[in-house]
């Protein structure tokens, strides 16, 4: 339970860089929505694999750096497309502002969840078999 808890807590910070570079590539930069998301996205993907690498998995091997981050990659990836489908289909129905956020939150909980279990089965399995 621990373990889900720092999952937790990696993932707010993510969900807060995530939050964060939407808001500017769209609002402040006026990218169009789905770039801005996904541009978003990768940045909150690397924050969570430094955070959960550290923090909450806690690898040490040096080694493995680049294959956890790759694995980390193709399971934000897999993810990601949960998250962003929820977001297109939500924002299709409508761009208000506070939907567009209800539509982001939403996309992130799902991913979130696939994310965690792709991460303790996959990605940082060795550390813990």
């Amino acid at each position: 339970m621990q373990q889900v808890i720092k999952f937790a807590l990696v993932g707010t910070v993510g969900f807060a860089v995530d939050v964060s570079m939407f808001t500017i590539f769209s609002f402040g930069l006026s990218l169009h929505l789905e770039w801005a998301r996904v541009l978003a996205f990768f940045g909150a993907a690397f924050t969570t694999w430094l955070g959960n690498r550290h923090f909450t998995f806690c690898s040490k091997n040096a080694n493995r750096a680049v294959s956890e981050c790759v694995k980390s990659l193709i399971t934000a990836c897999i993810a990601g497309v949960m998250n962003f489908s929820v977001f297109k289909v939500m924002t299709d129905y409508s761009n208000e502002l506070l939907f567009v956020y209800f539509a982001l939150v939403c996309g992130v909980l799902i991913g979130m969840v696939v994310n965690y279990v792709l991460s303790a089965l996959w990605v940082f399995k060795a550390q813990h078999a």
